[in-house]
Parts: C-alpha cells; sequence; structure tokens
C-alpha cells in the first residue's frame, strides 16, 4: 500500500530540517548547512523556503505566501498552490490571520505577532561571498567576528557617494555576534527585523543553508557612529490606489510617467477599506 506524507517529505526529512532549525534559533544569525532535498520546482525559486515550510507545517495552520509583498505574484501563487495540494491546509491573504508566513523579499506591513513564523526564500545566504569566496575563510571571520572586510566595503561607498548604495541584502549584526545576510529584502524592511516578536527562518535551498532569528532579538544594520541609517523613502508620493504614504511603494513605469502602489497588497486593500469607510 502507498503511504500517504504528509506535506510530501518523508519523517527522516523533515527531522532533519527540524533539527537545523533547532540549531539555528539556538545560534542567531549563524548558519547551518542541511542536506536539500529535491523539489519539483527548479532551485532558486523558493526551494529552501518550501523545505521548512513543509518540514513546520501543521493541519492547523493558516497560510499565507508573498512575492515582493504581493499574494498574487505568479511565485506566490504556485508555491501556495503546492503547499496546500501537499498539505489542505487553510490559506489567508490577510497577514493577521496567518499562523505561518512564506515570503520573497519583504516583510509584511502589518507588525507580525508572537503566533506567527516568516519563512523568508533566501537565494545568497552568506553575507560574505562579496568580500570572500573562500568558505573556509568564512567561517574563520565569523568565528572571529572580524568583519573589517564589510567595513571596507561600505566605507569606500560612504566615501565615494556619500552613503552606501547597497539597496537589498544590506549586512546587518544579530544579537551583538554574528553578522547575517537577511535575504533581498529592501532596506525599509531592515529596522523591523529587531526585536520582531515573531520567529524568522531562513531558507537557501540551492546552497543547502537555514539560519533564523528567534523572536525579541536584537538586530542592527552594519553603520558607522556618525552616519545613520537610511532607508527607502518616497517624498511627496503616495499608493494611487489606497492614498497610503507610510508604507513601501512599488515605481510602475507606464506610458504616462511613473506611478505608485503599495507594495504589499494586503495592506493596500485593508487601507483602502479604511479610507472607504471614513468617505
Amino acid at each position: 500500500m502507498t503511504e500517504i506524507r504528509f506535506a510530501i517529505l518523508d519523517e527522516d526529512a523533515k527531522k532533519e530540517i527540524r533539527r537545523a532549525l533547532l540549531k539555528a534559533v539556538s545560534l542567531p544569525g549563524y548558519i547551518v548547512p542541511f542536506a536539500s532535498r529535491e523539489m519539483p520546482v527548479a532551485r532558486g525559486w523558493g526551494t529552501g523556503g518550501m523545505q521548512i515550510t513543509l518540514s513546520i507545517i501543521v493541519e492547523e495552520d493558516v497560510l499565507k505566501v508573498i512575492d515582493q509583498g504581493c499574494d498574487g505574484s505568479v511565485n506566490a501563487v504556485n508555491i501556495r498552490d503546492f503547499i496546500v495540494a501537499a498539505t489542505g491546509v487553510e490559506t489567508s491573504a490577510h497577514t493577521d490571520e496567518a499562523s505561518l508566513i512564506q515570503t520573497r523579499h519583504r516583510i509584511p506591513e502589518r507588525p507580525l505577532t508572537e503566533e506567527q513564523i516568516l519563512v523568508f526564500q533566501v537565494p545568497y545566504p552568506e553575507v560574505l561571498t562579496t568580500v570572500e569566496p573562500d568558505t573556509g575563510r568564512q567561517k574563520q571571520i565569523h568565528a572571529h567576528r572580524e568583519y573589517s572586510r564589510l567595513w571596507v566595503l561600505l566605507y569606500e561607498d560612504t566615501a565615494q557617494f556619500g552613503e552606501s548604495r547597497i539597496s537589498n541584502r544590506y549586512p546587518v549584526e544579530v544579537n551583538g555576534h554574528f553578522v547575517m545576510d537577511p535575504s533581498p529584502i529592501p532596506r525599509y524592511d531592515i529596522p523591523r527585523l529587531d526585536n520582531n516578536p515573531a520567529l524568522l527562518l531562513f531558507g537557501a535551498g540551492r546552497e543547502k543553508r537555514i539560519y533564523a532569528i528567534p523572536p525579541y532579538t536584537r538586530v542592527k544594520p552594519l553603520v558607522f557612529e556618525d552616519r545613520p541609517f537610511l532607508v527607502e523613502s518616497f517624498p511627496g508620493q503616495c499608493c494611487e490606489r489606497c492614498g497610503a504614504n507610510n508604507v513601501f511603494l512599488d515605481e510602475v513605469h507606464g506610458e504616462d510617467g511613473v506611478h505608485y502602489f503599495c507594495s504589499d497588497t494586503d495592506y493596500c486593500d485593508n487601507h483602502q477599506k479604511r479610507t472607504d469607510h471614513a468617505a
């Protein structure tokens, strides 16, 4: 008789990934290797995040999947449909209703809670790759917290352009120790990693790496003492759909010029409802 597996992965695979997750949570920001499995999608399309989600999801969970804040993108829809087909769990497009959220490139605008888990799809987990390609040397740098090469990279940008040109994957220090790649989230989302009440899990399937930020953990961007950390701003602009001006906006270039819309579709929908009700 054919065994029916909940969430596709066999129990040994789930246990191995959960053990890696426990180690990652115990050592915030530390990169843990794991035996990444083959998934029915190409590596680079979120297989790391999918394996984490499929290893921790339970029948009582409510799932939300977003791609750059959007619930309706091709990546988000296909991953959500796949996980639902494998588990039968309930889904929601509303951040406050979801217990498990898988994301690519964004943190939801609505504040997360202690009851929620946010799983990041990660393409490149090692923050030192751009300055040190040797994996053995990378481990030594993390062990000794000798991040001078990263500081030099940031200094050169600051000296030449007045601030760092790193628009996403901005390096952060976790719990006063490891420097970590926060995945390709924009700088706008970096401050919301700090002291976040939700459990944040990061999975890179192609690179076979897992890391984590436990709830209420100190996370700070690498910045010089005399330079403030600047995030994206949109002075004078607001979402053309809901009118919000205090969120991360997507620029849409059309024949009639540039248009701005909320990156987070759930936030946009709710803000529009509140605006219509107030009117």
